[in-house]
């Protein structure tokens, strides 16, 4: 009988893990997109384009290459990233943009929930397979019993037992399989949804990080116009003085200065509040001005718009988590369906008792089981369209996000266009606005212009500073966002 029992320990036990190790590995999309070389998925941009009448194609012989350095390119820009494993700086040193990331990163309460999310799933996998594992216990009890039941004498009594018992029972293997499959593609997910949380931050981050460098780059061009303002006001009063000037230049040299000095005091809150969305976005409260390198990040962007795009459908984070969400609900309708089947139960058991811990006695039991169904009340039916339903959800959330990202990837690409032509553009009106200025200074205080030629002159070139620091931010900004747009860092 132990042989037996043995015997079937071993069979029972060997079906079990050669059903866990022979499960099904996640694979990439259905087979409407492109399949790259390492699993991943890239669809086509036509079925992101939609109902579009020009949509833009990727041949799929190209769609391995591009995510090849796609990939390259990520690991090269990760590897030029500080060692994550490095104290974080203190808010009070000068920051750049990847103190501030990494700051982010190590505070947002958003990639803190996603990282327990994370953990969550793993636990919850690992529990799915832990059906597959026996049990064992062992029990042992001490008893005392004193007692007098008249007319006989008090008599008292003990009693010692202990017991061992191992216990394997395994019911729906194929559902226990499924369940298995189904957690590692949750724990999958999980861990998509804190890489797409960690590039959303990343992308705050930069955005909020050049945009208090704009501000407090417009308070040094403000305090320039202001002093400019200044030294012309004077200037004037002076010339006003001598009998040079009329009052009205005086006047309006004054009026000048003072909008100038409104438009300074609106600069620095600006700073503040630029302040504040930054130590809000980096998960830290801060009550001071940052000081920050205001080094950008104004590499050339070489890829052509269906490179990026290709890069955005094998790279980010939402895109391959959504292909992850069909497999799953492929699966919840195989489960769904499978409630008609008949129910498969083995299990074996063995246990050793006895009194004064000798465990004498023994019992080896094994069993087999079958549950046919045959009628449910429409619950197994209703199971099955509940089931396609949500597939048919998933599958069109999978499109809608497809549509998604074709759009964020084109409008970030026309938006880094857009900022990379201008700049030269704002750097030449800015030499042309400050060669007016000193004509029109000069033509000012040898009396042949007046004084609204000369504020136009200052107003043209305080803008074209403006527009010019504008440029050079929005390319950053939009860089970031484009990236993020690609699933990349």
């Amino acid at each position: 009988m132990k042989k037996l029992f043995s015997a079937l320990i071993s069979v029972v036990w060997l079906t079990a893990v050669s059903a866990w190790a022979q499960l099904p590995q996640p694979q990439g999309a259905p087979s409407s997109s492109a399949d790259t070389s390492d699993g991943q998925t890239v669809l086509s941009p036509a079925q992101a384009a939609g109902t579009q009448e020009e949509n833009v194609s990727v041949d799929q012989s190209q769609a391995a290459p591009l995510l090849q350095q796609a990939q390259a390119e990520a690991a090269a820009a990760l590897a030029a990233l500080p060692d994550p494993d490095a104290p974080l700086p203190s808010l009070d040193e000068k920051l750049t943009v990847h103190d501030c990331v990494r700051i982010a990163l190590a505070n947002s309460p958003r990639v803190i929930s996603a990282q327990l999310a994370v953990e969550s799933a793993a636990v919850t996998l690992s529990n799915a397979k832990a059906a597959f594992l026996p049990t064992a216990s062992f029990s042992a009890q001490q008893e005392y019993t004193n007692s007098k039941i008249p007319p006989a004498a008090r008599s008292d009594s003990g009693d010692t037992t202990a017991s061992v018992n191992a216990d394997l029972s395994i019911s729906g293997i194929t559902d226990l399989v499924r369940e298995i499959k189904t957690q590692k593609l949750e724990l999958q997910r999980a861990r998509m949804d804190l890489c797409d949380t960690e590039n959303e931050i990343i992308a705050q981050v930069k955005s909020a990080y050049y945009a208090l460098l704009s501000a407090q780059r417009t308070v040094v061009i403000r305090t320039q116009s202001r002093d400019l303002y200044q030294e012309q006001y004077d200037r004037t009063k002076a010339f006003y003085d001598e009998g040079l000037r009329p009052k009205v230049d005086v006047t309006t040299a004054e009026v000048n200065l003072n909008n100038e000095v409104l438009s300074l005091i609106r600069a620095k809150n600006a700073v503040k509040t630029q302040t504040s969305n930054l130590a809000n976005v980096m998960g830290v409260t801060r009550n001071k001005p940052f000081v920050l390198d205001d080094t950008i990040e104004a590499e050339p962007f070489t890829l052509t718009f269906e490179e990026a795009l290709a890069q955005a459908y094998a790279n980010r984070p939402d895109v391959r988590s959504s292909k992850t969400a069909l497999q799953i609900s492929e699966i919840a309708l195989n489960q769904a369906k499978a409630a008609y089947w008949p129910t498969f139960t083995l299990g074996a058991s063995f246990s050793k008792s006895g009194d004064e811990f000798r465990l004498d006695n023994d019992q080896t039991r094994l069993y087999a089981g079958v549950e046919i169904p045959i009628f449910s009340a429409l619950r197994v039916y209703n199971g099955v369209k509940q089931a396609r339903i949500n597939l048919s959800s998933a599958q069109n959330s999978d499109r809608s996000l497809a549509n998604d990202v074709f759009m964020e990837v084109q409008n970030a690409f026309i938006a880094l266009n857009e900022a990379a032509e201008s700049i030269p553009v704002a750097e030449s009106t800015v030499e042309r606005a400050k060669e007016n200025l000193e004509l029109a200074q000069g033509r000012y205080n040898e009396g042949i212009d007046d004084m609204i030629a000369l504020k136009d002159a200052e107003v043209a070139y305080t803008d074209s500073e403006l527009s010019l620091l504008t440029a050079r931010y929005d390319y950053a900004v939009a860089l970031a966002e484009l990236k993020q747009a690609m699933g990349t860092r």
